[in-house]
């Protein structure tokens, strides 16, 4: 099983015990995002799809010809160091859904059935955790072999993750999460077909949690391309087609001849957890300016800003400590409980996620959904930090805060 991929067993007693919790409560229904208007489906059509030469995937011995190709586009939407992937698919399909976020994108391509096959991009946390609705357990068979070849994504070499091929995931059971989860066959249980890697054949457990992916492997955040029919039944042509979709994904920085380890060597200047990055900027820290909704406030302006932060530990986690030069004041300290790597300049440390951690810090209102820090290490080599402090809200509002520092 691919690790941050899936569940490990100690996590499926805990979406067991979570039961408890949701019982309590009610939960909103699964979803990916909101949705999209058409204009926007249709603006995302027009600038993405691209045609040319008509290539042809081969699919139990019937020829599926794949007009048109979408490259993904996280990377250039945020400006950082991420590959760009693409897939192919025929006329009889088109991109009705696109969205890219700081944290996440998402692609939905949709037939003239309702058959969707969705690509999703999520790096908002490596750790899939939080309170789950249902869970499956799905028996995961290969149908095809895939063109996916991983290799380096922000100086992280993934080609451990082995061959890939489309799977056919077929669910066979369900727990009662809602009662005392007691396991129960499923005689109709229905189908998805899904990019994975091989070694996920066989049965595995699948827990829903709202809002986060299922049946994705990590690949410097999670990716998920999964096909799905409104029946849970697809017919011979449409498997066709979904099989020829999944199998035609592919990372644009990998040659399809590599062997999975990139010609270039990585960049060794960068972290892979947040050990690495405190490690990195080691010391203690000025307080130079901050920008808030559009207003730079500067030491000169506000003289109780002033203040240096240094980062460090507190009973063995990372924490941010920051202390005041006027009136000897100290801030309380944030603790910091998961980490995710942007790219090799840019890094993510959470705070606070609600129903999951970070309620001991903080008096966050129950519309607060997420909050965290992003270390800019852009201007590093003058001195200089930029961190950004990010607050989500249920309602998709996002607050922002820019805080510049300088090297003592």
């Amino acid at each position: 099983m691919v690790k941050g991929a899936w569940f490990t067993m100690k996590y499926k007693m805990m979406c067991v015990l979570l039961t408890g919790v949701i019982a309590l409560g009610s939960l909103g229904g699964c979803s990916n995002t909101g949705e999209k208007t058409n204009e926007q489906s249709e603006q995302a059509s027009n600038s993405q799809q691209t045609s040319g030469a008509i290539s042809s995937s081969i699919v139990d011995g019937a020829k599926v010809d794949l007009t048109y190709t979408y490259t993904t586009r996280f990377g250039e939407v945020n400006q950082i160091t991420y590959p760009d992937f693409s897939f192919d698919y025929p006329d009889s399909w088109e991109i009705t859904s696109e969205e890219v976020t700081q944290t996440s994108e998402e692609v939905i391509l949709t037939n003239d059935t309702g058959v969707t096959i969705t690509y999703w991009n999520f790096s908002g946390m490596r750790d899939l955790t939080g309170p789950t609705r249902n869970m499956n357990r799905v028996d995961v068979t290969k149908v095809a072999s895939a063109s996916f070849i991983p290799g380096y994504v922000q100086a992280t070499d993934y080609s451990d993750l082995g061959t890939f091929m489309v799977g056919k995931l077929k669910t066979v059971g369900q727990y009662d999460m809602l009662g005392g989860g007691e396991y129960q066959e499923t005689a109709d249980g229905g189908v998805r077909y899904a990019l994975l890697p091989e070694s996920e054949v066989g049965e595995q457990e699948e827990c829903i949690i709202v809002g986060l992916p299922t049946f994705s492997f990590w690949y410097g955040s999670h990716i998920s391309l999964i096909a799905n029919s409104p029946s849970g039944e697809f017919t011979e042509q449409e498997e066709k087609e979904v099989v020829a979709i999944l199998s035609s994904f592919r990372d644009n920085s990998v040659s399809p001849d590599s062997t999975g380890i990139s010609s270039t060597p990585p960049d060794t200047d960068t972290a892979a957890t947040i050990d690495e990055l405190w490690d990195m900027l080691t010391g203690t820290w000025t307080f130079i300016e901050v920008d808030f909704d559009g207003y730079t406030e500067t030491v000169e302006d506000k003289p109780l800003y002033e203040h240096t932060m240094e980062l460090r530990y507190i009973d063995g986690q990372p924490c941010m400590s920051r202390y005041t030069q006027v009136e000897n004041y100290s801030y309380p300290d944030l603790i910091y409980h998961d980490f995710a790597a942007v790219d090799e300049k840019h890094y993510n440390a959470y705070l606070y996620k609600k129903g999951s951690y970070g309620d001991d810090y903080g008096n966050w209102s129950e519309d607060v959904k997420l909050v965290w820090y992003n270390f800019d290490l852009s201007n590093l080599e003058d001195g200089k930090l930029v961190i950004k402090y990010y607050i989500s809200w249920d309602n998709g509002y996002l607050d922002e805060r820019t805080y510049v520092y300088s090297r003592d």
